[in-house]
C-alpha cells in the first residue's frame, strides 16, 4: 500500500463526531471544497451538518459558489446567515424563503427594494429565533413598515429601519425576549408589548411621538429600558413610559434637553416609580446657552449629589468644550465607550472623585487646537486604557504647534495601550510619526495621502521608519 493510501485509511478511520468538531472551525465554503466528492461517506455527512452561512466580505467567486452550488445542494440545512445588502443579490440571486431551518439572520445596509422583498419571506422563517435587519444609514423611508406575519419562536428583534414600525396582526410572540426598534409611536409600543410579548424582558427603542392610552394596564414583565428620544419632552415621557413600567431593573435614557438633567426630578421619579431598579443611566445632550456659566453647571451636578444616587453608586459627570455647541451630560462609567475631547479647551466636572472615572473609555477623539491663557486642561492619565485614537487637527497652514504637544497628549493616555491612530484635519506637525516609538502595540493607522508623503520626507530616523513597517498590519489612506 502506499503512503497516500496508507494517510487516507487512517483519516478514513476518524469517527463521525470528531469530523464535526473539526468542521466547527472551517467556513461552509472550505468544507465542501475540501470534502465534497471525495467519497459517498463524506457527501452523506456533509449534507446532513447545519450550516452556518456568513457572506460579508466575500470574494465574487466565495459568493458564486455558495449560490450556484452549496444553497441549491443544503437550502434545508441553513441555520445561520449574515450578509449584506449588495449588488441585488438579496434581490435576484439569494432567495430566503427556501431557508426554511433559517434561525439566525442578520442582513446589515439594507435599501428599500431590498427590505420590501425580504419583509414577506420572513413569514416563511417559522424556525427563527434571531432576526437583525440594519437598514443603510442615508436611507429614509417614507412609509411605515408593517410586519403582518408572526414568528412563533422568534426570541431577538433587531430592527434598525429609520422608519417607523407595525405590527398588524393578531398573533403572540411568546418567546420574544429582546427588542431593538429603531423608531416608534409610544401608544403603539405599549399595545404592542402588552398584548403580544408576554416573555419580553429587554427593550431598546427610539421613540418618536404620542403618548399611553389609559387603556393599557401596568406591564411588569419588562426588565430592562434603553430609550433614545431626542424629540420627546421630559415631562411628556416620564408621565407615559415610566406609568406603563414599574418592575424595571434597568433604565437608559439617551435624550436632548437641560430639563432631563435635573437630580431631584429624577430623584422622586426612581424612588416612587421602581423600586427595583439596580442600573440607571444617563446621556443628554442639551445647548451651552442652557448653562452658560461655570456656576450653571456646578448646581445642575449638585442635583445628582445626594445621599440617595451615592447609596446606588450612580456618578454623573458633563463635558463642556467652549468651541462646541451643546453640553453633554451622562453617567459614569459611560454607556458607549468612546468621547470626544479638546486637548487644550475642555472641562468635566463629575460626582465620582476617582481616578479611575473614564476606566472603560476605548475610544478617544482628540481635537487639537491652540492653548490660550483660559484654557483649561484635563487630569492626568484620565483616558488611561484607551486603544483607539482619533487626532483631529483644527490647526491652520503656518500656524506653529504647541511646544508641548505630544507631552500633553501623553499626560491623557498611555501610548503603549494605543492599538490603532486614525489623523483627522488638514494640518499635523511633520515630526507626528515620532509617536510611533511610544506604541509597541499599534497596528493600525488611518492617514491621507498628503499627510504621509509630507511626514515620510522627514522620516530620518532609520528606529521610527523601522516601527513603521514592523509594526503596522493595516494602513487606510484616504
Amino acid at each position: 500500500m502506499s503512503s497516500s493510501q496508507m494517510k487516507l485509511s487512517k483519516f478514513e478511520l476518524i469517527p463521525n463526531e470528531v469530523l464535526l468538531e473539526i468542521f466547527e472551525y472551517l467556513s461552509p465554503y472550505n468544507i465542501f471544497q475540501a470534502f465534497y466528492y471525495l467519497n459517498r461517506r463524506y457527501n452523506d455527512l456533509l449534507i446532513s451538518i447545519h450550516v452556518r452561512i456568513d457572506l460579508l466580505n466575500k470574494y465574487k467567486k466565495i459568493f458564486d459558489y455558495y449560490n450556484y452550488f452549496l444553497f441549491p445542494l443544503v437550502p434545508y440545512n441553513i441555520i445561520s446567515f449574515r450578509c449584506e445588502d449588495i449588488c441585488d443579490r438579496l434581490i435576484y440571486q439569494i432567495r430566503l424563503s427556501e431557508f426554511i431551518s433559517l434561525k439566525y439572520l442578520t442582513i446589515s445596509n439594507l435599501n428599500i427594494e431590498t427590505l420590501q422583498i425580504i419583509i414577506p419571506q420572513l413569514s416563511k422563517l417559522q424556525k427563527l429565533i434571531y432576526l437583525n435587519l440594519q437598514i443603510r444609514n442615508n436611507i429614509n423611508i417614507e412609509n411605515e413598515i408593517i410586519f403582518q406575519r408572526q414568528l412563533p419562536l422568534i426570541q431577538t428583534c433587531i430592527l434598525n429601519l429609520n422608519k417607523k414600525i407595525s405590527f398588524q396582526n393578531e398573533h403572540f410572540y411568546p418567546n420574544l425576549k429582546d427588542l431593538v426598534l429603531n423608531q416608534c409611536n409610544i401608544e403603539d409600543l405599549g399595545l404592542f408589548i402588552q398584548n403580544y410579548t408576554p416573555q419580553l424582558q429587554h427593550l431598546t427603542v427610539t421613540l418618536i411621538d404620542g403618548k399611553i392610552s389609559e387603556e393599557i394596564d401596568k406591564i411588569h414583565h419588562l426588565k430592562s429600558l434603553i430609550i433614545n428620544s431626542h424629540t420627546i419632552p421630559f415631562h411628556r415621557l416620564t408621565n407615559s413610559i415610566f406609568n406603563l413600567f414599574r418592575d424595571l431593573q434597568r433604565l437608559s435614557i439617551n435624550a436632548t434637553g437641560i430639563e432631563y438633567t435635573n437630580g431631584k426630578q429624577w430623584q422622586t421619579l426612581l424612588s416612587s416609580k421602581f423600586p427595583q431598579l439596580n442600573c440607571f443611566q444617563l446621556h443628554i445632550i442639551f445647548p451651552q446657552e442652557d448653562a452658560a456659566t461655570p456656576d450653571d453647571r456646578i448646581q445642575l451636578l449638585k442635583t445628582f449629589e445626594t445621599s440617595y444616587f451615592r447609596h446606588h453608586k450612580w456618578y454623573f459627570a458633563f463635558i463642556y468644550c467652549p468651541s462646541m455647541t451643546n453640553i453633554e451630560f451622562f453617567s459614569l462609567p459611560m454607556i458607549n465607550k468612546k468621547i470626544d475631547v479638546n486637548l487644550y479647551n475642555t472641562s468635566i466636572e463629575t460626582t465620582m472623585n476617582d481616578e479611575h472615572t473614564f476606566k472603560n473609555i476605548k475610544e478617544l477623539s482628540l481635537v487639537l487646537t491652540d492653548p490660550n491663557e483660559t484654557s483649561s486642561s484635563l487630569f492626568n492619565s484620565c483616558f488611561f486604557n484607551v486603544e483607539n485614537l482619533k487626532l483631529i487637527s483644527e490647526f491652520r497652514e503656518y500656524q506653529p504647534f504647541p511646544k508641548n504637544l505630544y507631552v500633553d497628549i501623553s499626560r491623557l493616555i498611555k501610548f503603549s495601550h494605543i492599538k490603532s491612530m486614525e489623523l483627522i484635519g488638514m494640518h499635523f506637525p511633520s515630526t507626528i510619526l515620532i509617536l510611533l516609538d511610544y506604541m509597541p502595540n499599534l497596528h493600525s493607522i488611518t492617514i491621507t495621502l498628503n499627510h504621509l508623503i509630507k511626514m515620510t520626507k522627514t522620516l530620518t530616523d532609520n528606529k521610527i521608519c523601522q516601527n513603521l513597517t514592523k509594526l503596522i498590519k493595516h494602513l487606510t489612506i484616504t
